[in-house]
Order: C-alpha cells, then structure tokens, then sequence
C-alpha cells in the first residue's frame, strides 16, 4: 500500500497534474498541498473525505499505521545546466588540469618558504655595505633596550641630557635588532615644566636624493589629564600635518582641523622641536660611532638613505615571499579540493543519485503493524536555522579581525580582543554547531559525506599553515607577541572532520560489506575520529593542568581550537542518533524503520534526545563557569550553548529533493561567513608586516 503522500504524488503524476492545479482539485491552496505532498503535513478529516471524494477511493487506510508516515518523493530530472557541470568535472583534461595545478600550487608554497626563509637570512645581501657595518657596530656596542611593545632586548645608541635648574630633558634614541636589518627606529623624548612630546621618526620614500620623513608627535600635560597627537611629513620644504587628534579630561576625543582657531596653538606645541631632530639624531651617532659616514654632513640623513635603498631591494623578494606563503597556502587547499571533488563526483553519464532511494510501496505485516504517526510536526524549518547559523557564525568570525587589529596596534589592542573575543567566540561555535548539526540530517546515508570529510579536513591544515605563520610572525618576546601566544585560534575544522568520519562510519555502508563480523567491525572504526577528538583536546588544553609540557609551536597548533562542549555534543548526537535508529530497524525491520524515520514521531524523539544532550552540557558548562581550572581545560566557557535547545527542539528536516539554487546559494554564504575575516586577518597583518 502506498502511503498518503506518494498516493497523492503517484495520483498527480498519472493524471499528468502540477501541483496548483492538484491543489485546485481538492479546494487547499497549493502551498498546503505541496507540504502535504512532500510529507511535512499530514491531511486532517476533512481533507481525507475530500480526496476519497475527488479521486472515488477510501483515502483514509492511507493516512493510518504503516500508510500515515511520509516517504521521500524521487528526484527530479537534474537540471540541464547541473548536468553539464558534473560532466565537465568528470572529463579527463578537467582532472589533469586541476591534477597538475595542485601539485604547481604546492610547489608554489614551498618556493614561497624557502624564499621567505634566505630573505630573513641573507638580509645583508640586500643593504649597502655601509648600512650592514653601522647595525653590526650598534649591535655589539649599543646598550640593552627595553620595550613593552617591541622585542624585550634590543641594542640602542642614545643620548640623555638632563637640564634641572630648568627643568628640561631631552632623550635623543636609535634603536636596532639583534637578528633584524629592517627594524630600526629613531624616538626622541622632549620634556619641560609644562610636559613631554614623544617623536616617533620613520624614513619615508627616497626622492631625487631627498629622505622624506613621517613624524608621529605626542603631547602630554603633566598637571592635566590632556593629550594630542598629530602625524608630520617632513621634507627638505619644511613640514605640514592635515588634523590633530585632542584627547580630553573625559576621555573623549576631538579631531582639530586647520580651521580650528586651537590648530595652530596645537601644532606649535607639537612641532617645536621638530626642525633639531635631524641635527639630533645626527650628533648621537657621530658620538657612538664616529667612523660612520666620513665626510657626511648629516650621517642622520646618510644612514635614512641607506635604510631606504635596502628596504627598496627588499621589496619585491619579501613581496615574492609573503605571496608566495600564504597565497600558495590557499591555492594549494582550493586545487586540491577541487581534484578530489572531480574525481569523486565526476561522470561522463550524467549524475549519480546521492542519495539511497526509498521504495514506494510500503510492505504491510498485520501482526507487526506500526501505530499512525502524530499529526503534530516540529515547525522550524532547516532552512531557517541554516540562515541563523551561518548569520552568527559571520558575527562570530569578526573575533579574529578583532586580533589582527590588535596585533596592529599593539599590546592595549591585544587585550581588548582577547576581552572582546571571548564572547563573540560563543557566538561563533553557536553557530557552527547548528550548520554541522543541519549537515548530519542532510548527509546521512549520503556519499556526499566524503566531501565533507576532504573539505573540512583541507581547510583544517589550509588554517593550520596561515595560523602558524601569523604566531611565527609575532614569537618574537615582546609583550604583544606573548599576548598573542596565549590566544587560541580557534581551527575547529580538523573535529569537524572527524564528526564527518564518525558520520561516514556509523551511517555509510560500503556494497562490498556483506559479513556481520565485517560490519561491527567497519562500525567500530568510528571509535577512532573520537580518540582523535578527545586527545587533541586532553593534549592542547589540559597539558599545563593534568602534566607538564612545553609543545613546540607547530606540534601544539595541530591540536588547536579543540572547543569540547560542542565536541561531547557532537559526539554524543551521532552516536545517539546511530543506536536510536538501530533500535527502531530492529523493533520494526529496515524497510518499515525507513519510513518511520520520516514521520513526526521519530522526529519529536530525535529532537527530544539532542535537546536533553544540549541541556545536560549546559548545566555543566553553568556549574563550572566560575571555576578557573576548568576554564584552562577548555570547559565551563559556553554556558550559551542552553540557547540552543528551543532551535533544536523544534527544528524540522528537509523532505524530499534539494533545492539545488536554495543549497548552493547558503553553501556559498556559509563560505563567506568563515573566510571574510580569514582574508581580512591575512591582509591586516600582511600590510603590517610588509
């Protein structure tokens, strides 16, 4: 007997009806029958007598036992565009395109570490000799240097003058790096009776044989809590500035232009001692190294020149180096992505159904009979909690700008991510959680599972790659790059595969499994992703609580991002969901347990046993919010996750065939939502860096 909604459906087609005009028929509007049809609502008394009317049959035995449970309708002819696509990528000169590119990409990154690595290690072979020798002889006679937003010992050449009968002082630096040519830095500190000016000295662009330099000048009061700042280009026709930022009492800031009657108060302030720093600056290094520049009038001005003639050999192989690092990294995860996808899906005889056809008659046992479903459905839709998820998983990822940003603006910006960052990193794995949550109902008893597992898996080492050279990149002992070391990044996908490949263990099973030894065993092997899981996250976040060890970088990243609330969720979801359909294919045999999986009842027990999981880990998430041990083994931190049940309790599948347009086009805003601040961190700390 068919159920009551592939009677209807196998009603329509044979009198070669749409659905309106179906809908017309029976006097329901076509939305209503389209739900009945596809099984998300069940046909009330009235509507039964209706149908038996119109179509002269008793209708109601299709809407009791075995009948009242819904099957997925048969896939509709795929679309002639979609077909083509997959043909495309199962053409040979497709695969060996992208075959060959992968492996160009790969090379490609490579060539940009080794030549990131002979940049960093041959950096004199890009300066002047004259340069090299000078940042040998600071090396070696400048004094140790102390900074809280640099490295914490660095060689320096000053000079101190202190005038107490007026209450002046100037502290004149040149400050330079023990391993580093680039980093060189001029300050001067200017103090009176009134307060101090702090000038920030940076070469600019070499022009005709003229520096050109950009002057960061800071005022502060001592008896009053005011401060401005301004930025000055200073060139051989003097200097300008466009605006002064105004710090006041409350701690509220003023842009001061030049129409401001108080613009030229301020700028005189600022630019006093502005015409003295080159001759400065000049004098400290006649004084620590006379040999320098002989014959130079100004060797401040010298040294700039030879600086900027090295930086501007420097550009275009630190340009190669940074391009070809992280950019190689990206092409390498998209090509290698985009073969595996071809050689999975590809076909030359159009495409494969991906998913396990349901028959439409369904057997009938009188003994063995199942009860009529409830008509009663959840009613949030999967749509709707997709849009959520991948909303917040967007609001969630700006935590990351957050950081970049921070490591721009040093060590105040650090801590302000790392307070702001917290809280948006609970909204993130919120919405995680629901979009993998929707993929397990979607991808179940589906090929398209070994997608996911290669997605998922390449972008968890795509990640791992960029991350380890942005830590790199700051792991230089200064208090922005501890900070930084003590920020997990949170690369979750590497457990977000492995949920894929407890997915393709428990629900997937190969045609070449026929034995029962065989299958428990295959079954069992999902017990391996859970090892995986639960050691990365007892290996990054509790070594420095249950033993002591001290990872290397690169070691302690694999086991990155480890959130293992939502792990224990995920886990025990699956494996729920796995034992709970056991049950049923045992209780009532696999055909008749096929359509009570997509009947409401099943749907109200599946969703009734996630929401106790949510809750069970939300209490213990509230109980230990407090307790600061289990905040360093990761637990106790997302309490939020209690949010989550009135989605779950009352989420919806989808039935019947996909939306091909509705299911691209939220793949590519769940791509967006992950990778915006992913690219923006990169070109954030790529512009610093450079």
């Amino acid at each position: 007997m068919l159920t009551y909604n592939s009677f209807l459906y196998t009603k329509r087609m044979g009198l070669n009806l749409s659905r309106g005009k179906m809908a017309k028929i029976l006097k329901i509007s076509p939305f209503h029958y389209s739900m009945i049809e596809k099984g998300y609502f069940k046909p009330s008394k009235k509507l039964i007598e209706r149908i038996s009317l119109a179509f002269e049959v008793d209708y109601k035995k299709y809407a009791t036992h075995e009948s009242s449970y819904p099957v997925e309708l048969p896939e509709k002819k795929k679309n002639v565009i979609v077909s083509f696509f997959y043909k495309v990528l199962g053409h040979i000169a497709f695969k060996i395109f992208f075959g060959v590119m992968s492996v160009l990409s790969i090379g490609f990154m490579i060539f940009g570490f080794c030549q990131s690595y002979y940049v960093s290690s041959h950096q004199e072979q890009y300066f002047p000799e004259n340069y090299v020798t000078f940042m040998e002889s600071l090396r070696i006679n400048g004094t140790i240097h102390f900074s809280a937003v640099n490295k914490i010992t660095r060689p320096e050449y000053y000079s101190y003058v202190n005038d107490t009968g007026n209450q002046k002082s100037k502290y004149i630096s040149i400050i330079g790096d023990y391993e580093d040519l680039t980093n060189l830095k001029f300050t001067a500190t200017y103090r009176n009776e009134v307060g101090r000016t702090v000038y920030s000295v940076v070469p600019g662009v070499l022009n005709d044989g003229d520096v050109s330099y950009v002057i960061t000048a800071s005022f502060s009061k001592y008896e009053e809590p005011l401060s401005w700042t301004s930025t000055f280009a200073l060139t051989n026709n003097g200097y300008f500035c466009n605006m002064i930022e105004l710090v006041k009492q409350d701690g509220s800031k003023e842009l001061i232009y030049d129409t401001n009657p108080q613009y030229v108060e301020l700028k005189t302030v600022l630019a006093e001692h502005i015409e003295e720093l080159k001759d400065e600056f000049s004098s400290v290094i006649e004084e620590k190294d006379p040999t320098f520049g002989s014959g130079q009038a100004n060797k401040f001005i010298y040294l700039s020149k030879l600086y900027l003639e090295g930086q501007e050999k420097l550009t275009v192989p630190q340009g190669l180096a940074f391009f070809g690092r992280y950019i190689g990294i990206v092409l390498s995860g998209v090509n290698i992505f985009v073969f595996i996808f071809a050689m999975l899906y590809g076909t030359h005889k159009g495409v494969e159904k991906n998913y396990r056809p349901v028959e439409m008659e369904v057997p009938v046992d009188p003994i063995h009979r199942m009860k009529t479903d409830i008509r009663i459905s959840p009613f949030v839709p999967e749509t709707l909690l997709e849009i959520i998820g991948i909303f917040l998983v967007f609001i969630g990822s700006f935590r990351l700008i957050y950081y970049a940003s921070g490591f721009v603006t040093g060590q105040a910006g650090m801590v302000m991510a790392s307070s702001n960052g917290s809280g948006l990193m609970q909204i993130f794995m919120v919405g995680m959680f629901l979009l993998y949550f929707i993929d397990f109902d979607i991808f179940m008893d589906d090929k398209r599972v070994f997608r996911n597992i290669f997605l998922y898996t390449i972008v968890f080492f795509c990640l791992y790659g960029l991350e380890n050279l942005l830590f790199r990149s700051v792991n230089d002992g200064s208090v922005v790059g501890q900070l930084f070391q003590m920020i997990k990044m949170p690369n979750m996908f590497g457990s977000i595969a492995c949920y894929y490949l407890i997915m393709f263990f428990l629900f997937y099973t190969p045609k070449r499994i026929k034995k029962k030894v065989t299958l428990v065993l295959y079954r069992c092997c999902s017990i391996i992703p859970v090892i995986i899981i639960f050691v990365s996250w007892y290996l990054y976040n509790g070594y420095n609580v249950l033993f002591d060890a001290d990872w290397p970088l690169e070691l302690r990243n694999v086991f990155n991002g480890e959130k293992i609330p939502f792990s224990i969720l995920a886990v025990s979801y699956l494996f729920g969901l796995f034992f709970l359909r056991l049950f049923f294919e045992k209780r009532f045999g696999k055909e008749r347990a096929t359509i009570f999986f997509n009947g409401n009842k099943f749907l109200w027990i599946k969703n009734i046993m996630v929401s106790l999981i949510v809750l069970s880990i939300g209490i213990v998430e509230f109980v230990l919010k407090s307790n600061p041990t289990a905040h360093k083994l990761g637990l106790g931190l997302y309490s939020n996750i209690l949010l989550l049940i009135p989605m779950l309790f009352f989420y919806h599948p989808h039935k019947g065939p996909r939306n091909i347009i509705l299911d691209w086009t939220t793949l590519f805003l769940y791509i967006v939502a992950i990778s915006f601040a992913y690219f923006a961190v990169i070109i954030i700390v790529g512009i610093a860096l450079i």
